[in-house]
């Protein structure tokens, strides 16, 4: 039960810090106006959903990893690893090609006032760019939690939480709008993936025996 506890309070620091990050974006974001809000709120329900889809494959490699580190096969948890990690930076590639192609189409899905539109296609390309980094970070995120790496999630998180806000708020007093907030997304993600790989690079996650 302690451990179960120890864990659950480092998932509870990263989802903090992640939730924290995405509330500070929306936060500043209505600070530019109403045609702001809307745009951010199309381009975030949308990456929501495709969040939900890619975190299909983090979930999978919870399984696999756990099941592999508990039977005490390292090797078996890295190699299944590394093919949830590729599946999912594939399947971001495959959405982000999708979001180019549907850019003068999805948005009008939701609206049809020009002002929001032209916002939508500001950050449009950061929002589509962002998939395959997305994919990466959705399925090494579900990778070190199978690992029970809890206490690293939750720092790295809190660093890309620290990053991406510093971003968003220069983005504020600087005036540089809904592209700069979404440039804020971005280094939160960006920030997470490098945090992330570098500890999955380093093997050190592959501890066997409670997972």
């Amino acid at each position: 039960m302690r451990r179960l506890v120890k864990v659950g309070r480092h998932i509870f620091v990263r989802t903090a810090a992640l939730m924290a990050a995405f509330t500070l974006a929306g936060a500043l974001v209505t600070r530019f106006g109403d045609a702001s809000i809307a745009a951010h709120q199309i381009a975030f329900q949308l990456w929501l959903f495709l969040a939900l889809v890619l975190d299909a494959i983090a979930i999978a490699g919870q399984v696999l990893v756990g099941r592999g580190l508990g039977a005490g096969d390292t090797e078996r948890a890295y190699e299944a690893s590394a093919r949830m990690i590729w599946l999912a930076v594939y399947a971001g590639v495959v959405f982000a090609a999708i979001l180019v192609a549907l850019a003068g189409v999805l948005p009008r899905a939701f609206t049809s006032d020009e002002l929001v539109l032209e916002r939508v296609a500001a950050i449009w390309l950061l929002f589509a760019l962002m998939q395959p980094l997305n994919g990466a970070v959705f399925a090494l995120d579900g990778i070190l939690i199978g690992a029970g790496d809890g206490p690293y999630l939750a720092w790295s998180m809190v660093v890309a939480f620290v990053a991406s806000a510093a971003v968003a708020v220069a983005a504020y007093v600087l005036d540089w709008g809904i592209v700069g907030v979404w440039s804020a997304l971005v280094v939160l993600i960006v920030v997470r993936l490098v945090l992330m790989w570098r500890r999955f690079a380093s093997r050190r996650w592959l501890v066997t025996g409670w997972t």
